[in-house]
């Protein structure tokens, strides 16, 4: 079996861990266990989502606490009393929208609850959330400040719209020369797709310090590039659901030989307000599949 390269994330991770250990050693803290934990569940694919999913663990990790010394002064240490706890931790954190919280919430609210030997469980719980803020700072730091994201998510975005025009360029050929119903779902997958790593990478490059011009120029090209693949989708979903297909015009006939370098054989030229519809809306996406050709020719020669 051919083994796989470490990632990336994996790299940042073990490093993110490794300060996080390293610094509550300095600091002398009592529990290194949950710096470390944060600093693990801190370290996501996005600083954007890190900021986000850090936010509502440290709110959660202090409900934990709270809860915890609530039931540690007001009900005896039992199974139920624990699992009562546990359910309002839950539900709480659901109603709050703190869905990424729930879990170490909950190991928060058990590692105080059930210690004992640590003296005042106030003092315990302040340490423990105070350990797990440094954790996730750590993590969400070494994210934004080794090998960021963004860069991940360019290259995920430049190979979403190869393959959008590559899948664009197929349904086009199998309609037009082998006559095949063409579904859109494979595009329409890759366009929702690319749009929502698009808002990612949005909220990445707001994230940035310093804005580079070849960032701001990628990012524009980009838009216009989704843009355009959109447009050229919304004209496909007409022309491929029409019930009956009308000849091409010969300015649209030449202009899909042209792009696909083979003749296409018609039928006989028809004259009708179908046919106008139809080659109004295959002219369009010929026009945006140029638009198409030259944006990702002038980006392939930039790399």
């Amino acid at each position: 079996m051919k083994p796989k390269k470490i990632g990336m994330r994996t790299i940042k991770t073990a490093l993110a861990v490794s300060l996080a250990i390293f610094i509550s050693q300095l600091l002398n803290l009592k529990s290194p266990l949950f710096v470390g934990i944060a600093a693990i569940i801190s370290m996501k694919s996005s600083v954007s989502e890190s900021l986000t999913a850090g936010k509502s663990r440290m709110l959660g990790t202090i409900f934990g606490a709270m809860v915890a010394i609530v039931f540690s002064y007001i009900t005896p240490t039992n199974v139920l009393s624990i699992g009562i706890g546990i359910i309002i931790i839950i539900y709480v954190c659901n109603l709050l929208g703190w869905t990424n919280a729930i879990q170490l919430s909950s190991i928060v609210f058990l590692v105080i609850v059930l210690n004992y030997d640590e003296g005042s469980r106030l003092n315990y719980a302040i340490y423990r959330a105070a350990d797990t803020l440094i954790g996730l700072i750590i993590g969400t730091l070494i994210n934004y400040l080794v090998v960021p994201p963004d860069t991940y998510y360019e290259k995920l975005l430049k190979d979403s719209i190869i393959h959008m025009h590559y899948q664009i360029k197929k349904d086009l050929e199998d309609f037009f020369w082998n006559k095949e119903k063409i579904s859109l779902e494979n595009l329409q997958a890759f366009l929702n797709t690319t749009k929502e790593e698009y808002k990612i990478l949005n909220k990445e490059i707001k994230l940035k310090i310093k804005k580079s011009n070849s960032i701001n120029s990628f990012k524009a090209n980009l838009e216009r590039t989704i843009n355009s693949i959109e447009t050229i989708y919304n004209h496909l979903a007409v022309v491929f659901n029409m019930d009956s297909i009308p000849s091409l015009d010969e300015n649209n006939k030449k202009s899909l030989e042209k792009i696909f370098e083979k003749e296409l054989f018609e039928e006989e030229k028809t004259n009708s307000n179908k046919h106008i519809v139809y080659n109004y809306h295959v002219n369009k996406i010929l026009e945006e599949l140029e638009t198409l050709d030259l944006i990702i020719g002038a980006s392939s020669k930039t790399e």
